[in-house]
């Protein structure tokens, strides 16, 4: 069996918070093949962009990480610089959800898309001029050549981020890490540029993880979904069949409290309480608070994940929420 091109095994991240260490991630495991497109929902808070960030091991100073981060084979936590520099150059691209706080003002877009291109000497000025041209027509930017020479205050959210997309794509890596690369766009601008990124992304053969908070964005345009909370994954479904067969509480309540475009307009249901932090987790499971099927075990075990009916659960009472399909959340 072939190994994932991205392999995140039980990985655990605690930071310092006022002189002590807290947890942000727990022993979160999720797999990325080569080519396959994996979206990673939750609430805000849930640890989504932590995860990204440390698979690009860009967690601030001090920070205890245990598990392992593996990218083809090779572990990302035991990398020295070189090996380091290669993976974030060549290897894995960001595409950050705010292209203007990662995108250097004072920089032309032309100086912005060609210095990694020229500072690892990989091509003349010239020939990275050319690449960079070709890739902002592919991601929809007319005139390319004007384009180049603007500073990003002159371009609007919307062709920022398709700059950014071009920025990850020069280098050819093998996987894109996509955090929320929507999220200050318009609904128009937003299908607009996933459409780009993802066809881009099916033409190059290229592995993503897409972080959302989007579960209909995310089933559009991903083959698998993992569903985080509070620090950990709760649900891991293939994203056809997360719909109708999820096992997890709390995926049952993101699904019911998302608006349905072509139903009948029903009342949404609001997933009740308040969403843990990771730090904030005890003893059991830390969704039991919110949940209807909370039993005396689900505050002293901590349930893992399982393999049933096609996907991976996170709940001791799974089954039951799979033949259900009805769970009724409390309400506030």
């Amino acid at each position: 069996m072939t190994s994932p091109l991205l392999e995140i095994d039980r990985l655990r991240v605690r930071l310092p918070v006022n002189g002590a260490h807290r947890t942000v991630l727990h022993e979160v495991s999720l797999s990325v093949a080569a080519g396959e497109a994996v979206g990673l929902v939750g609430e805000s808070g849930s640890g989504k962009s932590m995860t990204a960030r440390a698979v690009m091991r860009l967690l601030p100073p001090r920070a205890e990480v245990s598990g392992d981060i593996r990218f083809a084979g090779a572990s990302v936590p035991e990398m020295g610089a070189a090996d380091l520099r290669r993976l974030r150059a060549d290897d894995v691209a960001m595409i950050f959800q705010d292209p203007r706080a990662h995108i250097n003002p004072v920089h032309s877009i032309g100086d912005f898309l060609t210095e990694s291109l020229r500072l690892n000497g990989k091509v003349t000025r010239s020939a990275a001029t050319a690449r960079v041209v070709a890739l902002l027509k592919e991601v929809g930017i007319s005139d390319a050549e004007r384009r180049l020479r603007q500073h990003p205050h002159e371009l609007s959210g919307g062709l920022l981020q398709r700059v950014m997309i071009a920025a990850a794509l020069v280098a050819e890596p093998r996987l894109i890490l996509a955090d929320e690369p929507t999220t200050a766009l318009d609904v128009t601008t937003q299908e607009e540029v996933m459409a780009i990124l993802d066809e881009l992304r099916r033409d190059r053969g290229l592995a993503m993880l897409f972080i959302t908070h989007d579960l209909e964005l995310a089933a559009a345009v991903c083959d698998r979904i993992g569903v985080m909370y509070a620090g950990s994954i709760v649900e891991d479904r293939d994203a056809r069949e997360l719909h109708e067969r999820s096992g997890h509480p709390y995926t049952v309540g993101l699904l019911g409290a998302r608006p349905d475009l072509l139903g009948d307009r029903a009342p949404l249901v609001a997933v009740p309480g308040r969403p843990l932090s990771a730090y904030e987790v005890g003893d059991g499971c830390a969704f039991r608070t919110r949940c209807e099927l909370a039993q005396p075990r689900c505050g002293d075990d901590v349930p893992q994940l399982r393999e049933i009916a096609g996907g991976s659960v996170a709940c001791h009472f799974a089954e039951q929420v799979l033949d259900s399909r009805k769970v009724v959340l409390p309400h506030d």
